[in-house]
């Protein structure tokens, strides 16, 4: 490898890690985005199993 084409392939190469380390960051706020909604929908659902139950025991 000359000595002109190694700086590029290394300033191709970051350029490359950055874009994967983005992706890959985005990838993981997406999944702790989804996490949090579907503990919020847990949450939400198991107050009106409660609150069924209770009815059907006051019934």
């Amino acid at each position: 490898m000359n000595v002109f084409a190694k700086p590029l392939v290394m300033k191709i190469y970051r350029t490359y890690l950055r874009f994967r380390l983005e992706r890959y960051t985005r990838d993981l706020q997406a999944i702790a985005e989804q996490r949090e909604n579907d503990f919020q929908a847990e949450r939400i659902l198991h107050q009106a199993v409660v609150s069924v139950r209770s009815k059907l025991h006051s019934l």
